[in-house]
């Protein structure tokens, strides 16, 4: 049926089925005369442009290589200090030889270095400036080994000297000795007449002193600790054939 109006029309459409009016459709169902939907059209972009990113990276690897990492600073290397030119060392002066010192130790003109064939011990009295034994007798020409062993309630010091000849000769040998401090009062080195001596002992110590007998005669033995010899500290040696 149809209806006419004044100013339009109204044309009813027979029942079957509508249609949606308007040019291009829905977004996501197509466009204009059936073409592709626009989400696939999108996704399409999305994978081309992936697509030739990662062939920009394969192509920029390929022509140089890894990436290379940027060079580290280099350290400035530290100034090195001159050397400073040593000076030479200084020429030393020849030094002198000391003097040769006093020594308080055994000596005499007579002493050796032999084997004894005779040994003989002294000893000091015990409570007095004097020899325990003063009288001895030795052969002539033989060594002997002489100790001396210092034990005396005193606890003073004493030696033992053999001097060649009487009172005389023990005087000089004897002033000799005191003249000596440094070497504790025994004589000198090399001093005339005296023939034989031990150390200065300490009261309580022993010394020893080897010797050969001078030809057969008689001659004094003495100590020359100051004041020893005056006091009467002497003995005779008797050396026979």
């Amino acid at each position: 049926m149809s209806w006419r109006g004044s100013g339009s029309s109204f044309r009813p459409r027979s029942s079957g089925g509508s249609r949606s009016s308007g040019n291009g459709g829905s977004t996501f169902s197509g466009g204009s005369a059936g073409g592709p939907p626009l989400i696939v059209m999108m996704g399409l972009a999305f994978g081309v442009g992936f697509i030739m990113l990662l062939v920009m990276i394969v192509s920029n690897v390929g022509q140089g290589g890894a990436i290379a990492s940027a060079p580290r600073p280099t350290a400035t290397p530290r100034p090195t200090a001159t050397p400073r030119p040593t000076s030479a060392p200084a020429a030393t002066q020849p030094t002198t030889a000391p003097a040769a010192q006093a020594t308080n130790a055994p000596g005499g003109t007579n002493v050796v270095n032999e084997t004894p064939a005779q040994t003989v011990e002294l000893r000091p009295a015990p409570d007095a400036l004097a020899f325990a034994q003063t009288s001895l007798s030795l052969p002539a020409n033989t060594v002997v080994k002489l100790d001396f062993i210092n034990q005396n309630n005193l606890g003073v010091q004493h030696n033992w000297v053999l001097v060649n000849g009487g009172d005389d000769v023990a005087a000089a040998v004897n002033n000799a000795a005191q003249n000596n401090a440094d070497a504790l009062f025994v004589p000198p080195p090399d001093t005339p007449n005296a023939l034989a001596w031990t150390a200065m002992l300490n009261a309580g110590q022993t010394g020893s002193v080897t010797f050969r007998t001078p030809p057969p005669g008689t001659y004094l033995y003495i100590c020359t600790f100051p004041g020893h010899y005056l006091a009467g500290m002497k003995g005779t040696l008797t050396v026979t054939q």
